[in-house]
């Protein structure tokens, strides 16, 4: 199939979180199976590429105004890379904003982005057998499909559209409704407008052929007021279109076997070399690597999402449990302080990095025993599958994709492989954690639980196969 995914991001070139990682992984792996796969996103400052074709420059008449912009060709892992180059839109410090907050012009800047990518394909006289959006930032592209491009072929492309994360909607101002040229017709409970405003997301949920979200568990929880974020009503209604699929990881990039970032290698049938990776990973770290404690390792973005208010009540009580916690992330400024001044106060059993380190990430994911995510809420999560894969021990919250990857281990069948809770509750955490300690110091048990999650399945190849599935039936929709 000729498949052409439309991003916000994509590795390695703009990233701000795991959408970033997935339309990569999963568009590398289409290309494996022998599909023709068109990645499309905007060209941002500081992506760094020679283009094998430059079109340009463009013209396009938007939101009252001629905007010029030029279109980047280029080729990645198989991929062809389509960038839109529109200065005035992208040459910035930041994805969606910088550190004074969220660019005010997000939905014009997305609606540009959007009509570039369509006009790309009319342009040309082609069109994909299938539009594979990404979130908010191209929630419109099904619905400029069916207006502004009804008359051409190109309004025959059936849209698939994936929601990775229904907190983040898109939802602006009516005020700026009229950027979107349609007439007020449009602007209605039954389409764009969401409570007063104009939300992106609903729109792409309504006239997209298909949806997907990245875990079954998670496609169920939107469906509901507690994960739902005043979306599950319409979710509902396209219940017999929602599907979903859980993400895969990049297992050539997330391999103990091979990952030139670790001390040492290993696998599931010699873990020696994890030993090595745990000592180096103390060392680099400052604490002290004699300890038989064991040692928890946190990548995450810091916000509430992630569960870390329960960790402001349970993080010393973990500690007096006899662990050692690493930390690496950033984010919002209370969690920052809570991990400087747990630093502080437990300086031999913690230490804490707040950047983005991707050297660091996977010298965590090698050297740790077990994983910390307690989520309050998780779509799918990638840090539970790198971990799994790496002989780490997960502890996390059942929710999403952390359910749906994570079976809480047996000591009666030796059967699963890792731990988890669901109260969200610092008690509850606790106790999970607490389990996880004890099965620690049974050396054999660790061993297998080690070896039930590195034995998993986590790459891309069976969620590719949906998503095929997903677009050919999307075609016999339309």
């Amino acid at each position: 199939m000729k498949i052409t995914i439309v991003s916000s991001e994509a590795v390695p070139f703009a990233k701000t979180g795991g959408l970033a990682d997935v339309v990569t992984a999963l568009g590398k792996e289409l290309v494996e199976l022998g599909n023709e796969v068109t990645l499309m996103i905007p060209f941002y400052q500081g992506i760094s590429i020679v283009p094998t074709t430059v079109t340009g420059p463009l013209s396009l008449s938007f939101a009252g105004r001629h905007i010029s912009y030029s279109i980047l060709e280029s080729v990645h892992e198989g991929i062809h890379i389509v960038f839109v180059d529109a200065p005035n839109y992208f040459q910035r410090s930041g994805i969606y904003g910088d550190s004074f907050g969220g660019f005010n012009d997000n939905d014009e800047r997305f609606i540009f982005f959007t009509r570039a990518c369509i006009e790309y394909y009319k342009r040309k006289g082609d069109r994909p057998d299938v539009f594979h959006c990404n979130d908010w930032p191209t929630g419109l592209l099904p619905l400029f499909l069916r207006t502004h491009y009804y008359h051409d072929f190109i309004s025959r492309t059936p849209v698939l559209f994936t929601i990775h994360n229904i907190a983040y909607q898109g939802n602006f101002s009516a005020d700026r409704y009229s950027l979107l040229e349609l007439g007020r017709d449009y602007f209605t409970a039954d389409s764009t407008e969401f409570f007063g405003m104009v939300s992106f997301l609903k729109t792409g949920i309504l006239y997209s052929d298909l949806l997907t979200t990245v875990s079954k568990r998670y496609s169920y929880e939107i469906q509901t007021p507690e994960f739902g974020y005043r979306m599950d009503g319409v979710l509902r209604r396209r219940a017999d279109r929602l599907f979903g699929v859980l993400n895969g990881i990049d297992d050539e990039v997330w391999n103990p076997e091979t990952d030139g970032l670790i001390v040492r290698n290993y696998s599931i049938n010699n873990l020696a070399g994890k030993e090595d990776c745990r000592k180096e990973l103390l060392a680099s770290a400052g604490l002290n690597v004699s300890t038989v404690w064991p040692v928890i390792g946190i990548i995450s973005r810091l916000a509430s999402q992630k569960g870390f208010d329960l960790l402001e009540s349970a993080g010393d009580r973990i500690l007096d449990m006899g662990t050692k916690l690493i930390v690496l992330g950033s984010g919002e400024y209370r969690y920052e302080q809570y991990f400087n001044g747990l630093r502080a106060r437990r300086p031999h059993q913690v230490a804490v990095a707040l950047k983005f380190d991707n050297v660091l990430a996977h010298k965590i994911e090698a050297g740790a025993d077990m994983f910390l995510m307690p989520s309050h809420y998780e779509p799918c999560g990638l840090n539970q599958m790198y971990s799994l894969r790496y002989g780490t021990v997960p502890v996390v919250r059942a929710t999403g994709g952390l359910d749906d990857t994570v079976q809480e281990w047996d000591w009666n069948t030796s059967s699963g492989n890792g731990f988890k809770f669901f109260e969200y509750t610092a008690d509850a955490l606790l106790g999970a954690v607490w389990r996880a300690r004890t099965a620690f110091d049974n050396k054999d048990a660790w061993r297998q639980l080690q070896q039930n999650g590195m034995r998993g399945n986590y790459s891309w190849r069976s969620s590719a196969l949906k998503y095929m599935g997903l677009y050919e039936q999307a075609v016999h929709l339309k």
